[in-house]
């Protein structure tokens, strides 16, 4: 029986059950005869570039690796004083670098966001001497910053260490350093531009002009970076250098990197491979030269006692010479966090004195 109105679907039918029509439809002309008809045509998307930073940390996950050596015995105590306020003391005993105690800290008023509303300043002074370092950092507006780096001594002016200009767009940093040595006719002046061309690739631009007791030298390096989650390859290449780094994070707990740098002015060649291991409250870095020299650093937070330890090793086969330090690390925001454990468990023992187990 046919009805009405049913647009012949009902002849459609028996067609079907004697087998001439195909029970596949047909592919939708619009997308091509191969092209399978369940699947639809649908726009892609793409992150857009990131801020790749500047020229001087386009190597920072491979020095992020790299332990921090030092010789004798440290003691570094640090207090905050509230938001944005810390003061600290060190205390340092060394044959290679200068004994004695000194103190500094950092401090600034407002931050809103990544703007600096006021300047931050951090400083370190050695009493003995009263010569002292300071350091000054300015973000009045999101895209620029300034940067001041100062030495001062008594009874003569100032050492400008280093002084910097930079401006941070979207995905591209622009950045002008100027530094002299402590004499006017000899500086360093370099300008640099770093820009993303995905989310993943970078490159950049360096000029480099230097002065020494009238001598002056012009220089161009041009750098690139690759990223991704687990791995990040940079270079830096110019007429005198080269700086090739490779960062490769294994697992959760253990990150390897490897570096070769070729200087053609010292007439110099160094690779390294370096390690970095992560466990609950400690972490161990280490590293090995091709000029035969390895060692490690052995850093555990000691949450109980709010203090954290550190071991330095290091052997040079080719100087026969071996150093080894100490250093101890007190930061009052662990003694905070065990006062306030130790009165959480406190409060718990008089609300729960019969689980208590005395011995």
């Amino acid at each position: 029986m046919k009805f009405e109105g049913d647009g012949g679907h009902g002849d459609d039918t028996k067609r079907w059950r004697r087998g001439s029509i195909p029970c596949v439809p047909e592919p939708d002309p619009r997308y091509g005869a191969r092209f399978p008809w369940p699947f639809a045509w649908t726009s892609g998307t793409r992150q857009p570039p990131l801020n790749p930073g500047d020229m001087a940390n386009l190597h920072e996950r491979i020095n992020h690796l790299r332990p921090r050596w030092f010789e004798g015995f440290q003691l570094n105590v640090t207090k905050g004083c509230g938001v944005n306020r810390t003061l600290g003391a060190s205390w340092n005993l060394s044959h290679v670098t200068p004994s004695g105690f000194r103190f500094g800290g950092h401090f600034h008023r407002r931050c809103s966001d990544t703007v600096l509303t006021t300047p931050l300043v951090a400083f370190d002074v050695n009493p003995t001497t009263l010569c002292s370092n300071l350091l000054l950092l300015y973000r009045p507006v999101r895209a620029v910053g300034l940067e001041l780096s100062l030495q001062l001594r008594p009874g003569a002016p100032p050492f400008v260490d280093e002084v910097s200009l930079q401006y941070t767009g979207l995905s591209r940093t622009s950045t002008v350093r100027c530094s002299t040595p402590g004499t006017l006719d000899s500086y360093r002046v370099g300008v640099d531009h770093l820009v993303s061309l995905n989310d993943r690739l970078c490159f950049g631009v360096e000029l480099l002009c230097e002065c020494y007791r009238g001598v002056h030298n012009t220089n161009v390096a041009f750098a690139g970076r690759y990223n991704r989650e687990t791995s990040t390859l940079a270079a830096t290449v110019s007429p005198e250098a080269f700086d090739l780094s490779y960062w490769q994070k294994v697992s959760g707990t253990l990150q390897l990197g490897s570096s070769i740098i070729v200087n053609q002015r010292q007439n110099r060649a160094l690779g390294s491979v370096c390690y970095r291991l992560e466990h609950e409250d400690t972490v161990i870095r280490g590293s090995f030269d091709s000029d035969w020299t390895v060692g490690f650093t052995y850093s555990r937070k000691l949450t109980p006692a709010a203090f954290t330890a550190c071991l330095s090793l290091l052997f040079c086969v080719p100087k026969n010479t071996f150093q080894c330090g100490f250093r101890i690390d007190l930061d009052s925001n662990l003694l905070d966090s065990v006062t306030i454990s130790g009165d959480i468990w406190l409060s718990w023992k008089q609300i729960h004195p019969s689980k208590m187990v005395y011995s």
